[in-house]
């Protein structure tokens, strides 16, 4: 069960800017978060294993011992104004365990591979919960230089009491990991004689957590980065297109490197103020889904 909230996100980005992530959220729901989190009845582990397949960064030291990646790189050319701002908001879920426990004769619970109750069977399964790192950059301090911003989330734990006939029944017992992570940028001016910048932006697992050896896909999952994606906007300025960009810049956007993501123009009515850069490959401007609705797979392309 997702805990992402249903309320109306507010953010300290400009008004134009946040109008056009409420946007790209909503694609990025669709093919990176829905479908995802799996409700807390029972779940066979086929559907367990088919979980986690999109924009994956896991610690390091794991991708050393030969696992997956720990970082996405975005690269894209934009035409920023003199004194824009850069809006980012970095979007991912991260993974919370659950158990369950039985409550016994005499006070206390114990564990219990399942809890059945009037309703519902309840087992051990994951859980999602949203995570969200907001920074509005001013262009001009990122150019030349690489500026880092870093982030941790502690490791934090919960307890919910399960009731039936006014008693308690059984509990469910939620644990998240800590999960670090750094954020990259770098502006430079391409060769030419138009005025536009190279933006890159890689997304890193930071954790200095080592894994046992031979340590499996589930035991890393709470110290990852899940569904990671990025929303880019300028406040005043735009950007260009990857795919199809006008002829004066095509030789600049032909050097953009992009690392297991994929930035698109997903402004609203078509601008080009705000990017969606996504593990999924999708077209420029995708449309924005009604709520709840989900793209069919043929739409999106893993890019690993």
């Amino acid at each position: 069960m997702s805990e992402r909230s249903e309320r109306r996100h507010t953010s300290g980005f400009p008004e134009e800017i946040e109008r056009g992530f409420a946007g790209a959220r909503r694609i990025a729901d669709a093919v990176l978060m829905a479908g995802c989190v799996l409700d807390p009845h029972r779940v066979s582990e086929a559907e367990n294993g088919l979980r986690w397949q999109f924009g994956v960064l896991v610690p390091p030291e794991y991708t050393a011992q030969g696992g997956e990646h720990s970082h996405q790189r975005t690269e894209c050319v934009m035409e920023a104004r003199r004194d824009d701002r850069l809006a980012v908001e970095l979007r991912f879920l991260r993974a919370q365990r659950r158990t369950v426990e039985q409550a016994v004769e005499g006070g206390g619970f114990e564990p219990v591979e399942e809890l059945e109750l009037a309703d519902r069977v309840l087992v051990e399964c994951d859980e999602a919960v949203e995570e969200r790192i907001e920074l509005l950059l001013p262009v001009e301090e990122l150019a030349g230089e690489v500026v880092q911003h870093g982030f941790r989330l502690p490791g934090v734990g919960s307890t919910e009491l399960l009731h039936e006939h006014g008693s308690a029944v059984g509990r469910l017992v939620r644990r998240r990991e800590q999960v670090d992570g750094l954020v990259r940028f770098r502006v430079e001016e391409p060769p030419g004689p138009y005025r536009a910048q190279r933006l890159t932006v890689e997304v890193e697992n930071a954790s200095t957590w080592t894994p046992p050896r031979g340590a499996g896909r589930e035991e890393v999952l709470p110290r990852s980065l899940l569904s990671t994606h990025l929303l880019l906007g300028l406040e005043h300025g735009r950007f260009l297109s990857v795919a199809d960009p006008p002829d004066w810049a095509r030789s600049a956007v032909k050097r953009c490197r992009n690392g297991r993501t994929w930035p698109v123009p997903a402004g609203p009515d078509g601008g080009c103020q705000v990017v969606l850069s996504s593990p999924i490959l999708l077209e420029d401007h995708p449309p924005i889904p009604p709520a709840g609705n989900r793209f069919p797979l043929r739409r999106g392309h893993r890019l690993w």
